[in-house]
C-alpha cells in the first residue's frame, strides 16, 4: 500500500474510532445509570452522581489525551486506548457487589457517587482522550485546524446520538444492560483491534480477546434461578429478570407470595393461591385502595381506571367486586410480567398515564394512582396539572386513590396533600401502619364526603367485639392532615427531592426485609 493509501486508511480509522468512542461515551452513561439505579434506586440523585462522574471523566480524558498526544503522537496509541476502555467496560457490567458494598460503607448519595465514579470514571476518561489524539494526527496545517477540530467534535458528537438512541431504544430493553455493557465493549475492542493490525504488530491485536472472554463470566446479582432466604425463614426464588425502557423487572416467590420487583422495590406482592383473594381480606392486611368498594352500594355498576398496573393486585380485587377495570401501563415488560406470573386477564393500556387521562373520553367512578417506578414517584403524574386531569375523567361522585409510599409528617407527604386540597374539597389518608416512619399511604380525595358503609361486616366473620377494620381506620387516619406543603405544579414539581430521604430508607428497608442487600 502507498504512503498515501495508508495516510487514507489511517484517516478513515481514526474518524472510526472517534465516532465509536462517542457512541461508547452515551452508552456507558446510560447504562451505568441504569446499573447503579438497581441498588441506590432511579431518582434525580443517582442521574445526578454518573453525569458528574462522565463530565469529570470527558475532562480528565480531554486533558490528558491532549497532553499525551503531543508527547507520542502515534496512531496504535490510540488503539490501545480504545482497547483498555473496552476491557474496563466489560469488568464494570459485573460490579454490582462494589456498589452494594459503597452503599454499606458511606451511604446511599455519597456511595452511588463513590461507586460511578470507581466503575467509570477510568474507561470514560480513557474515551475522553480519542478526540484530542484525533486532532493531533489528523492536523496537517495552521489553515486546517478549525477544520479538523469541527469535524472530530462532530463526528464525536454524532456517535453519541447514535449511541443514545442505540441504548435507550434497543440495547436496554431488548438485550438488558449487562448485555449492553458487552456489547458495548465488543464494538470498542473490535475498533481497536483493527488499529492495533493497521498501525502495529498484528499479533497485538490479540488484545480484543479479552473482552471477550470477560463477556462470557457471569453476570453479579439476581438471575434466574437465583434461590435464597429471606430473614424470616421464607425461601426466596428468582423467576425472571428483565430489563426494560423503564427499570429492571425482577418476579421472585418469596414463601407463599410472588412479588414483583421494579429495581429492587416491591411493586406488587400476590399469593400464589389467588383463592385467598377474597372480599376484605386486604383490608386486614392493611391494603386501604379495597376501602374504594366500601365507598358505593353497588361496586358491581361501577367503572375503574387505574394507571399503574404493576402485579395487577388492585384491578384483581376491584374486579373481585364485580367492577369494570381500565388499566394503563407504560412498561409493556410489567404488563407482559403481570400477565404471566400473575395471573391478569386483561388488556392494559400501554400508554403513559398522564396522556391518557387527558386524552380519556370516558367516564369513572373510580380512578386510582399507582404509578410508582422502583421508588421513583413521577413528577408530571403528580403535579395539581395531573391531578385536574384526573378529576376530568371521574364522576360527580367519583372518587380518586393515590398509592402514596413517605413519611406522614414528611415535606414531600404535605405536599401532596397540599396539591390535592387545591383540586379537591374532601381528602383523606390512611396510612399502613402507626407512627410517622416510612410507609404506604392511601390517601382518597372526592367532591363528596368520604365515608365507607362498613361493607366488610358482610364479607369478614369471626369479629368479636371491636369491628378490626373500623378500628384500623380510625387508628391509622392522618389527623390533622398537614398545613404546610405547598401546590406541586408542572413548572415547580420537586417531589423527586423532597422524597430522597424516605425513598432511601424505603429501599433500605425493602432490601433487608427480602435479604437482598449485596446483590
Amino acid at each position: 500500500m502507498t504512503c498515501r493509501g495508508c495516510k487514507r486508511l489511517t484517516r478513515c480509522w481514526l474518524i472510526l474510532a472517534t465516532g465509536v468512542a462517542g457512541a461508547g461515551v452515551m452508552c456507558v452513561e446510560l447504562l451505568g445509570a441504569r446499573l447503579v439505579s438497581v441498588v441506590y434506586g432511579g431518582s434525580v440523585a443517582v442521574w445526578g452522581a454518573m453525569i458528574s462522574v462522565t463530565l469529570l471523566s470527558l475532562a480528565a480524558g480531554y486533558f490528558g489525551g491532549g497532553y499525551l498526544a503531543d508527547r507520542v503522537p502515534a496512531p496504535r496509541m490510540v488503539a490501545l486506548v480504545v482497547s483498555a476502555a473496552a476491557v474496563l467496560i466489560v469488568v464494570a457490567s459485573h460490579a454490582r457487589p462494589v456498589l452494594a458494598a459503597y452503599r454499606s460503607l458511606l451511604g446511599w448519595h455519597w456511595g452511588a457517587l463513590a461507586g460511578c465514579a470507581s466503575l467509570f470514571l477510568l474507561p470514560l476518561a480513557l474515551l475522553g482522550m480519542v478526540g484530542p489524539f484525533a486532532i493531533r494526527l489528523l492536523h496537517d496545517s495552521a489553515a486546517r485546524a478549525g477544520r479538523t477540530a469541527g469535524t472530530i467534535c462532530a463526528v464525536s458528537t454524532l456517535g453519541g446520538v447514535a449511541g443514545t438512541l442505540l441504548t435507550a431504544f434497543w440495547l436496554v430493553p431488548t438485550v438488558g444492560v449487562s448485555t449492553g455493557f458487552r456489547l458495548t465493549a465488543l464494538v470498542m475492542a473490535v475498533t481497536g483491534g483493527i488499529g492495533l493490525f493497521i498501525h502495529a504488530r498484528p499479533c497485538t491485536a490479540i488484545v480484543l480477546a479479552l473482552p471477550l472472554l470477560l463477556g462470557f463470566v457471569p453476570d453479579a446479582g439476581l438471575r434466574a434461578g437465583f434461590t435464597g432466604m429471606a430473614p424470616d425463614g421464607d425461601r426466596i426464588c428468582v423467576e425472571t429478570v428483565r430489563d426494560s425502557m423503564h427499570g429492571r423487572v425482577t418476579v421472585l416467590r418469596k414463601g407463599a407470595y410472588r412479588l414483583l420487583l421494579i429495581d429492587g422495590i416491591v411493586q406488587t406482592g400476590m399469593p400464589l393461591d389467588r383463592s385467598h383473594l377474597e372480599k376484605g381480606t386486604g383490608l386486614l392486611d392493611g391494603y386501604y385502595q379495597e376501602l374504594l368498594p366500601y365507598m358505593v352500594d353497588d361496586p358491581g355498576t361501577c367503572r375503574a381506571l387505574v394507571v399503574g398496573l404493576a402485579g395487577a393486585l388492585t384491578p384483581a380485587i376491584l374486579a373481585g367486586y364485580g367492577m369494570t377495570v381500565d388499566c394503563v401501563e407504560l412498561d409493556r415488560t410489567v404488563e407482559e410480567a403481570a400477565k404471566r406470573w400473575f395471573g391478569f386477564t386483561g388488556a392494559a393500556i400501554v400508554a403513559d398515564g398522564r396522556q391518557y387521562l387527558e386524552s380519556c373520553d370516558k367516564a369513572y367512578d373510580f380512578c386510582v394512582l399507582d404509578v410508582y417506578s422502583g421508588d421513583v414517584l413521577p413528577a408530571h403524574l403528580l403535579s395539581v396539572e395531573a391531578i385536574r386531569a384526573a378529576k376530568r375523567v371521574l364522576n360527580p361522585r367519583g372518587v380518586l386513590a393515590v398509592n402514596y409510599v413517605g413519611e406522614p409528617s414528611g415535606a414531600a407527604f404535605a405536599c401532596v396533600i397540599g396539591t390535592l386540597q387545591h383540586v379537591f374539597p374532601e381528602v383523606v389518608a390512611i396510612r399502613s401502619e402507626a407512627g410517622n416512619d416510612v410507609q404506604p399511604i392511601t390517601i382518597l380525595a372526592a367532591e363528596r364526603a368520604i365515608d365507607f358503609n362498613n361493607g366488610w361486616l358482610a364479607h369478614l366473620s369471626g369479629f368479636s367485639g371491636v369491628d378490626p377494620v373500623s378500628e384500623a381506620i380510625e387508628r391509622l387516619r392522618v389527623r390533622p392532615l398537614p398545613a404546610r406543603g405547598f401546590v406541586l405544579r408542572d413548572d415547580h414539581n420537586p417531589i423527586d427531592t423532597l422524597r430522597v430521604p424516605a425513598a432511601v430508607r424505603w429501599r433500605e428497608q425493602t432490601q433487608v426485609r427480602l435479604g437482598l442487600v449485596g446483590l
